[in-house]
């Protein structure tokens, strides 16, 4: 059978806060960086409710997509290198639906290639859905994660202090030493 490898979208496919930090820097004449994003809620390291935050979020990715880099150079033939081992690629990504088309446009523009591309708009936890292996930044995605399915956490400055055995800074090494 063919296995599934399920691989969040922000943050982990598209670096996401480079942009979204830079567009709050315009904003606000600060100087943030990706990197002092240390806590998953936002709101706990700047001054930002949810919807601030998600409305940023949401104007990044419908005015700024092309501005907003991939993980890593070559990200398209890691893709391809996962996907030639014989494993299914779903892309699985929670979003608001203002953003989908950008999300659609941009795996294009960079050429990454998938067999699913699945939206998720509610609170149903992303390890209910079918994968062998899930890639995620968010420590929240990963822990109901029960076997034989697997947990990769992407690493990130907001997760560091989170315990977690199975990590990768790129999907590259997760293709080298993961698959």
């Amino acid at each position: 059978m063919t296995k599934t490898i399920s691989v969040d979208f922000d943050s982990v496919l598209a670096d996401t806060m480079v942009t979204w930090t830079n567009e709050y820097n315009r904003l606000n004449g600060t100087k943030v960086s990706k990197e002092d994003i240390t806590h998953w809620d936002i709101g706990m390291v700047l001054p930002l409710t949810a919807l601030e935050i998600s409305d940023l979020f949401n104007y990044i990715w419908q005015n700024c997509w092309m501005e907003i880099p991939p993980s890593e150079l070559g990200l398209s033939e890691t893709i391809e290198k996962i996907h030639r081992k014989g494993y299914r690629i779903s892309i699985l990504t929670k979003r608001e639906r203002p953003t989908v088309a950008y999300v659609a446009k941009w795996l294009d523009y960079h050429e990454i290639y998938s067999d699913d591309l699945v939206f998720l708009f509610d609170g149903f936890p992303k390890a209910d859905y079918q994968f062998d292996l899930l890639i995620d930044d968010a420590p929240g995605n990963i822990v109901d994660i029960s076997p034989p399915k697997i947990g990769v956490l992407f690493n990130q400055p907001w997760n560091k202090e989170f315990d977690w055995p199975l990590r990768v800074n790129s999907l590259s090494e997760a293709e080298r030493n993961v698959l």
